[in-house]
This record gives structure tokens, C-alpha cells and sequence, in this order.
């Protein structure tokens, strides 16, 4: 075994989906690899230092996407906590410490996770920090279609300020998805005399004390601002094009909803109903762009108005060059289980373990899938989610991906969490004001239970969810008459 020849991997990004994958790589008798992180620490977005944010540089965001602060590197703000509850972001074989935890946990414990993982699993010294890719190219641009090849990988150690080049074997897109916002210009925009930010800049609700603030857009970042903007912002309306929204659920008094936003005047914003809405700031809740700048044009990587990367099987390998792979590129989902297995798929493949289909078929696949997407109408920043708004349908595909790799014993758990999925973060849209406050404990490996916090006409609730031994779920639910919760968001 020493004497095989191990292939090289590199792994752009330090983050959950990069350490889960250099893990992966690393157990592998036939890989070796190494990540290359920018940041002067692990942890991708969930690295958090405070920054200078809002409050310090109050300057109007650009159509081009330019940050009120230019120094910004991360999504995070001042008391975030996830919109998914613990048990669905672990990795198989690291569990978080349930003891005090809460459902839906702080910044800071996801933080901790995942340096407890890459202490535990002995990752950093495979990890490369204050390290940006500059440059990947093939290193044979002309191979054929469908030929993995090697690929050559351009650095740039920001302290020392010097410039590497080697050769691997197989590169793997870990970051990247939260890094560019996405915004079309607005009319008007320009002529706003208050502040017009991005999601990514918002750093603490404090910075809009008193404030009529409107929010852009509708998804997890605008409900969580309305969350902790209700706390201290006189007003918040939030505008959107779903046709549901939060109406049908429970909101914060001060919130209100309405149509989405067709220009920007200097004192506020005009509805596509020509509602007229005078605000003191604006918060442009639109989401990320995908953007690769060091993906080098030889790579053959276009993206589709900056949402949607063509010929990627699986949502992992890119069919022309395979050895090109994209970990957690889906839209909506429990993204460190979908990460983990697309990260093992990749690796399946690389070590020779997993075969894909031709070129052509894996194409005419895509083909077809794509056309669909088409014909539903669907835009393409929908066309990495699988499902309904919330991507309910991405954990059991990557389970039965899981399945078709020979992992389906370390996944048998697929339709509980599937579930706990559905049930709980579909609340996020229910009940917003409160679904922060359900509650779930793990009874035995097999069954869970789950608390759901009480609302303005409806009682707390137990639901039970157990696996059988056939792989069935059994689901069992009974009212709580004196379940009572703290009230935090």
C-alpha cells in the first residue's frame, strides 16, 4: 500500500463542505489532498469576527454589488442563529453535545463543531490558511470531452505574499455559494437618501434602532432580519413576489408584507401595486450570486444568470472535465448531510470506485432535466433546488445517491431526518415569530421527539417520529394542554 502513488486532490475553501471533503479524501487509501482556505481560520461562513459592518461605513450598495464595506469576507452577523435545527446539520460520524444546545443553535456552536472535527479527525495539517486561489486552469485544455484530466492550481499566500503553482489530480469547488451578492438594479436606486445594503452587510439590528426598514425579497435572510429587526426597528415591511409569504403564518407586530418593489425613489419605494412606501433604510434580501473568478475561462464553467452552472451530474461532477467537482452547490437543503454525500460521490468516483455513465448519456440526462425546469417555468435560481420552496425533496435524493454508491447503512436514518426536515423547518415560514422556540430530543437511535412550541390559536404539540426496522416511519402527534416556551428568536 505505500508504494501506490497517491492521486492529489485540492480542496478550494475551508468551510463545512471543504472539511468534510478533505476528511473523505484523506481516509482513502488511494487520495491525498489538501484544502486551500483564505481566511486565517476553518469554518467558512460560520467564522465569524465582527466587522465593521453598517454602522461604521452607511453608504449605498452599488448595482454592481460593491460592500458598504469593502473588507466584509463574511454572511454572518451579530447574534445569528441557524434557521436548521442541530440534528440536521451534523456529519454522520461527528454528533454535536446536545446538552444545552436549543434546536436552533448560535453561530458560535456551529463554529466549535467544526473545529472539533478537524481536531478530532487531525485535518489541519492538510489545510493551507491565508492561502486564495488565484488561478485553476486543465492542464491540457484541448483533452476531449468527458476526459477528467489534471488541472493546475495558481496561489497566493497573503502573508508572505508569494505565488505557488502545482499540479493535481482532481479539484474540489467547496466555497463560494454565500461569497457575491445577487442583486438586478432597481430603478431609482441611485436616488435614495438613506442607506441601501445587501443582507451580507448586515451586521446587528441595533444599527436600525427606530428606523422603518424595508426588506427586498423573501427566503431565510429576510425572515430571520425580520425576526431581530422586530426587536428594535420601529417598522418593518417586507416585499416579495411569492404568492404566499408569512400571511398564512404568525409574525411580528410590527411587520407587515406586501408586493415587490418596481422602483426606488429618494424617500423610499413603489410597489408593483404603486403602493407608495416612505423608509429610512433599505435591506436587499436577494441572495448570492455563483461566481468563480479563478475558475480560468479553459475550464469551460459558464454560469446562467449567476444562479445555475450547466453540465454538472448530480449537482457534483462537471461531465466535460470530471475531475472538476462541486460539493454543495444545491439550493435549500440540509446542507451538511447533502454536502458529506456529495463530497463521498465525488470521492467514489475519483478512486475508481463509482462509474459514471458516458459523456452523451450523462448529458442528454441533464438535457432533459433542464428542459423540464423550462417548461415549468421555473427561473434558474431555482434550478439547483430540488422541490418546493424549501427544497423538501434534496435529502431523499442524495440518500438514494448515498444508496447507489453502497453508503445507504451510514444513511438508514434518511427518512427520520426527512421528515424532521419537512416538519421543522417548514415553520420557518408557519410560524415564524415562534418556530425558534420548538424543541427536539433524541429518545433512542430510532425515534426522536419534537416539541412544537404553542401560537396564537394553537396548542403546543408532541410529535413523535420513529424508524422502524423495514425503514418505514411511524409518526405519532398529541396536543400539549400546559407546554409553555421562553420567547426568543
Amino acid at each position: 500500500m505505500e508504494n501506490i502513488s497517491k492521486k492529489k486532490v485540492c480542496i478550494v475553501g475551508g468551510g463545512p463542505s471543504g472539511i468534510v471533503s478533505l476528511k473523505r479524501v484523506l481516509e482513502s487509501p488511494f487520495l491525498t489532498g489538501t484544502i486551500i482556505e483564505q481566511k486565517d481560520d476553518i469554518g467558512g461562513l460560520w467564522y465569524y469576527k465582527r466587522e465593521k459592518g453598517f454602522a461604521a461605513s452607511p453608504r449605498n450598495m452599488s448595482g454592481d454589488g460593491a460592500s458598504p464595506d469593502p473588507e466584509s469576507t463574511t454572511t454572518m452577523y451579530d447574534n445569528l442563529r441557524t434557521n436548521v435545527p442541530y440534528p440536521l446539520m451534523e456529519y454522520v460520524d461527528h454528533k454535536y453535545q446536545e446538552e444545552g444546545m436549543g434546536t436552533y443553535c448560535p453561530q458560535q456552536k456551529v463554529f466549535e463543531y467544526l473545529q472539533s472535527y478537524a481536531k478530532r479527525f487531525n485535518l489541519r495539517p492538510n489545510i493551507q490558511l491565508n492561502t486564495s486561489v488565484v488561478d485553476i486552469r486543465p492542464e491540457n485544455p484541448d483533452s476531449p470531452e468527458g476526459h477528467p484530466g489534471k488541472w493546475i492550481v495558481e496561489t497566493h499566500n497573503l502573508k508572505t505574499e508569494t505565488f505557488s503553482t502545482e499540479i493535481y489530480d482532481a479539484v474540489l469547488i467547496c466555497a463560494g455559494k454565500h461569497s457575491y451578492p445577487y442583486q438586478s438594479p432597481i430603478e431609482g436606486q441611485e436616488t435614495f437618501k438613506g442607506p441601501i445594503i445587501h443582507t451580507k452587510y448586515y451586521k446587528n439590528a441595533q444599527d436600525f434602532k427606530g428606523k422603518h426598514v424595508v426588506l427586498i425579497g423573501f427566503g431565510p435572510s429576510s425572515a430571520d432580519l425580520t425576526l431581530q429587526l422586530s426587536e428594535t426597528a420601529e417598522k418593518i415591511t417586507v416585499c416579495h413576489k411569492h404568492p404566499f409569504g408569512f400571511n398564512f403564518g404568525l409574525i411580528p407586530k410590527n411587520c407587515r408584507e406586501t408586493k415587490t418593489v418596481k422602483r426606488i425613489t429618494e424617500n423610499g419605494v413603489i410597489t408593483e401595486e404603486d403602493e407608495v412606501i416612505a423608509c429610512d433604510a433599505i435591506i436587499l434580501c436577494t441572495g448570492y450570486a455563483v461566481k468563480y473568478p479563478f475558475l480560468n475561462e479553459t475550464c469551460g464553467i459558464t454560469v446562467k444568470n449567476e444562479k445555475y452552472i450547466p453540465h454538472l451530474y448530480n449537482m457534483t461532477i462537471f461531465t466535460k472535465r470530471p475531475s472538476l467537482c462541486f460539493v454543495n452547490v444545491c439550493y435549500r437543503s440540509a446542507e451538511f448531510i447533502t454536502a458529506e454525500i456529495q463530497a463521498r460521490y465525488a470521492i467514489s468516483y475519483l478512486e475508481g470506485k463509482t462509474r459514471l455513465p458516458s459523456f452523451e448519456e450523462m448529458e442528454a440526462e441533464l438535457q432533459a432535466a433542464e428542459a423540464e425546469k423550462e417548461r415549468k417555468g421555473l427561473p434558474y435560481t431555482l434550478w439547483f433546488q430540488i422541490g418546493e420552496f424549501l427544497g423538501t425533496e434534496a435529502l431523499p435524493h442524495f440518500f438514494r445517491l448515498a444508496e447507489e454508491i453502497g453508503l445507504g447503512e451510514d444513511y438508514k436514518n434518511g427518512p427520520l431526518l426527512t421528515q424532521m426536515y419537512i416538519l421543522l423547518v417548514g415553520r420557518l415560514l408557519g410560524y415564524l415569530a415562534v418556530y425558534r422556540q420548538d424543541k427536539v430530543r433524541k429518545v433512542s437511535e430510532n425515534t426522536w421527539e419534537l416539541i412544537m412550541a404553542p401560537s396564537e390559536g394553537k396548542k403546543a404539540e408532541r410529535i413523535v417520529l420513529t424508524l422502524n426496522p423495514d425503514n418505514t416511519l411511524t409518526t405519532t402527534k398529541e396536543e400539549l394542554e400546559n407546554e409553555t416556551v421562553d420567547v426568543k428568536h
